[in-house]
């Protein structure tokens, strides 16, 4: 071969190269390009596993990428989403965001993140309410009777929380400020083991997650006494809403929102809310979840109106621990 024909077999050569350097560069910053990993702070089986592996499902179809849900318990949740705050801010390794993580800073010290600081908002998922339940051998069928036999036994009825710090735990703790009562309190490791203490009577009321409870509501294991909300609810349509009674500041729930490790890129974090929106309009996905007491958002939300959630969340939930005097468990 001549070198004129050597030195044009190389040009073409090269010439047939480039288009392929702008077309892999372009494919590899089209988001996502594998499997995103959902970090939950909870046990399978609970609320938020539930509307994780939800969401998860319908998101792999959305983004065309499978979202897996990873289970990692300890400290309400925190322990994972410090995990997460220090995973690579690339989108791939995000965190299913609840209340209990609003208060970590008082309730876990100790645990180096800061929700509001290392963590950046995605998209609120869902909101779920809270339901006062008591056994089903009660004497107690509602509120006033309720208010009624703790003043009349100060100190003597116990109510049971998925654990100190939760939600439940702070929503008891309000109720017993604002209704004049003396009740103890006493954490489990968890909603389950509590609603197990309940039905067998060693606790006279447990304040826990409606789609936690639901079966036992409606199987008659349990009597609903009033519902944690500023209006009733469509799964329990009959237990009437705290507000009814007038007893201010006592409404609340819990909810769950998706968060990535701050420094995610702006153009991630918009596909994933958009992904999530989209999802969210799913006729199906609403109809599953809101028949299993999940309230999901009306209309598309943003990051920025998340974040401004997030920190109404923390300033409400740690005065309620300064006002009890409520501390991590040592």
């Amino acid at each position: 071969m001549s070198a004129g024909i050597k030195k044009l077999a190389a040009l073409l050569l090269a010439g047939s190269s480039v288009p392929a350097v702008p077309v892999t560069a372009g494919a590899e910053s089209v988001y996502p390009q594998r499997p995103i990993t959902v970090v939950v702070g909870f046990p399978p089986g609970g609320a938020s596993d539930l509307i994780a592996r939800h969401m998860a499902a319908y998101m792999t179809e959305e983004l065309g990428k499978k979202v897996i849900v990873e289970n990692r318990t300890g400290a309400a949740g925190n322990l994972a989403a410090a995990d997460v705050a220090r995973a690579a801010p690339d989108g791939y390794t995000l965190y299913l965001a609840a209340r209990p993580n609003t208060t970590h800073k008082v309730m876990y010290p100790a645990i180096e993140y800061d929700f509001a600081r290392d963590l950046t908002p995605v998209a609120m998922l869902a909101s779920v309410p809270l339901v006062m339940v008591a056994p089903q051998q009660s004497p107690v069928h509602d509120l006033p009777g309720l208010i009624a036999a703790a003043k009349t036994r100060p100190g003597k009825l116990v109510c049971g929380s998925a654990g100190v710090g939760s939600t439940e735990h702070l929503l008891c703790e309000v109720f017993k400020k604002s209704a004049g009562v003396d009740i103890v309190h006493v954490a489990y490791r968890g909603s389950a083991p509590a609603l197990v203490d309940l039905m067998a009577g060693r606790t006279d009321i447990q304040i826990t997650l409606v789609p936690g409870v639901i079966a036992q509501i409606k199987s008659g294991a349990v009597r609903p006494i009033v519902v944690m909300a500023s209006g009733r609810i469509a799964a329990l349509p009959d237990v009437p809403a705290i507000e009814e009674y007038q007893l201010p500041g006592k409404e609340g729930g819990t909810w769950y929102a998706l968060v990535a490790p701050q420094g995610t890129p702006a153009d991630v974090i918009t596909r994933l809310n958009r992904s999530v929106n989209t999802v969210l309009r799913d006729a199906t996905l609403r109809h599953v979840m809101e028949d299993l007491a999940f309230t999901l958002p009306e209309s598309d939300n943003t990051p920025e109106e998340m974040r401004a959630f997030i920190d109404q969340e923390i300033e409400r939930w740690t005065a309620v621990l300064h006002d009890r005097g409520i501390e991590a468990p040592r």
